[in-house]
């Protein structure tokens, strides 16, 4: 194929592609500005403690052990917590990927919530809003993500200000809350941003399909894009008039130069946007090796005696230890093995727990008191320091982000999971350390890029309307 026929066929692809992807483009870009400020609707931890009644410890007569056992579930539950969610304690127990609930006073395995009990739990953090309606929800746009799957399906609340909550109907305690004005962001930021639209998305390989190959395209669009604008760009040796360009009309001008300059940017981003969906098992991060899980148990067998301003309880376990951390509205404590609460884990308690893992190798284990390249925190993703980072001795460099406070592995890396930090997160949230650790720079770089791309991708919408109209 001669360079003159190659060029005329990159040229139709790109024209076309560009008629079908330029629009999604321009989304993307103005989608991703909306996502920097706003985030997907959840009900964070402060915002559900504040909405649990402090737990009343003679209320609580059954163990969790007696509570697992009533629930008559082989095996082994994989989470215990225990609050008054609906004004009486109760445990709530996931085994089976579900939730169920179980008095705590009883042990009698306590009804899914009907509309009525949904209806007075959010009446009580209404405000003095009146419920406007109350519907049975299975899935819907905001309950879509598989992070709901184990509390399906929901009582969702509509408040007469805008509010909806969605009770669950396994454990009876609210998922999640939304308002007015973050439903109406998320449909021109996250859902738009990752092709959300729940019917799509509820088919889970049709939307991986969907979002691969619209960023692959797009992709390609840039490339082309990008080389016959290289043929056609000329800085020294000028067309008539001056122009480095060989177009009069200013709109097929604007998106050449437009596009030059913001190519790296869109390859950048349109590249690690492919990624983050793994093609070929690329960018998949590193598997958890070292995690929390319930002890044994018959290790639970004893009465909780949660403190007076505690309003829930939570089991787990880190490796030799069972760990019960007692939230209340301003803080936490933590009771290792039954003891005494304390604030938090010590090192020599961490050590000691890994320790009893087989398998487990430490390296090196210390205090990290500030971010690093993959632990660190961003406007929608807060981390607590200090944080303790244990280096493991293994083939694959795993290190593990313990919280003190909790116990919890807060985060896990290792070699394997170079594509996605740097390819997916660092192209895509340009989160690089040293931006990460300005987020004031980071958020004037990203939009001073961002009106870039959108602008440019104005340039293309106009030409394909132009060429559909035509």
């Amino acid at each position: 194929m001669t360079q003159g026929r190659l060029a005329r066929w990159l040229h139709l692809a790109h024209r076309w592609l560009g008629v079908g992807l330029g629009l999604m483009a321009l989304l993307w870009f103005v989608s991703g500005l909306v996502m920097l400020f706003v985030a997907r609707p959840q009900l964070d931890q402060t915002e559900r403690l504040a909405a649990l009644p402090v737990l009343d410890p003679a209320g609580v007569r059954v163990t969790p052990a007696a509570a697992w056992q009533a629930l008559g579930l082989p095996g082994q539950p994989q989470a215990i917590r225990l609050n008054a969610a609906d004004g009486r304690p109760a445990y709530r127990i996931l085994a089976g990927q579900h939730w169920h609930a179980v008095d705590a006073a009883t042990g009698a395995v306590l009804p899914a919530p009907d509309a009525e009990a949904a209806r007075r739990l959010v009446q009580a953090l209404a405000d003095g809003h009146e419920v406007a309606r109350v519907a049975a929800v299975e899935v819907d746009q905001w309950t879509v993500y598989r992070r709901f799957d184990a509390l399906r399906p929901f009582w969702r609340v509509e408040l007469d200000d805008g509010r909806h909550f969605y009770v669950s109907i396994r454990s009876g305690e609210i998922a999640l809350d939304t308002s007015t004005a973050e439903r109406a962001w998320n449909w021109l930021g996250s859902v738009t941003h990752w092709i959300y639209v729940t019917p799509l998305r509820q088919n889970t390989p049709l939307w991986r399909n969907v979002v691969l190959w619209a960023s692959f395209l797009a992709l390609a669009l840039t490339a082309t894009g990008f080389w016959l604008g290289w043929q056609r760009l000329r800085i020294k040796r000028r067309y008539s008039g001056g122009r480095m360009t060989p177009y009069r009309d200013p709109w097929k001008r604007w998106h050449l130069l437009a596009g030059m300059a913001s190519t790296l940017i869109l390859l950048g981003w349109l590249l690690s946007g492919w990624l983050s969906m793994a093609p070929f098992g690329l960018a998949s991060g590193p598997q958890r090796i070292v995690g929390n899980t319930l002890p044994a148990i018959a290790t639970l067998g004893a009465l909780p005696q949660p403190a007076p301003d505690s309003r829930e309880l939570e089991w787990s376990g880190l490796g030799g230890h069972a760990l019960r951390v007692d939230r209340q509205a301003q803080g936490s404590r933590i009771v290792i093995d039954g003891q005494s609460a304390q604030d938090s884990l010590t090192l020599a308690d961490i050590d000691q727990a890994l320790q009893a893992i087989p398998g487990i190798t430490i390296a090196r284990i210390a205090w990290q008191a500030e971010a690093d390249s993959r632990y660190y925190a961003l406007r929608h993703h807060p981390r607590t320091f200090p944080v303790v980072r244990v280096e493991l001795g293994d083939e694959a460099a795993t290190v593990l982000y313990i919280s003190p406070r909790s116990g919890h592995v807060a985060h896990t890396s290792n070699r394997h999971d170079f594509a996605q930090r740097w390819l997916y997160q660092g192209l895509h949230r340009l989160d690089f350390p040293y931006l990460a650790a300005r987020p004031l720079l980071r958020d004037a770089l990203i939009i001073v890029l961002s009106l870039l791309g959108i602008g440019f991708c104005l340039t293309g919408c106009r030409l394909a309307w132009s060429r559909l109209v035509r």
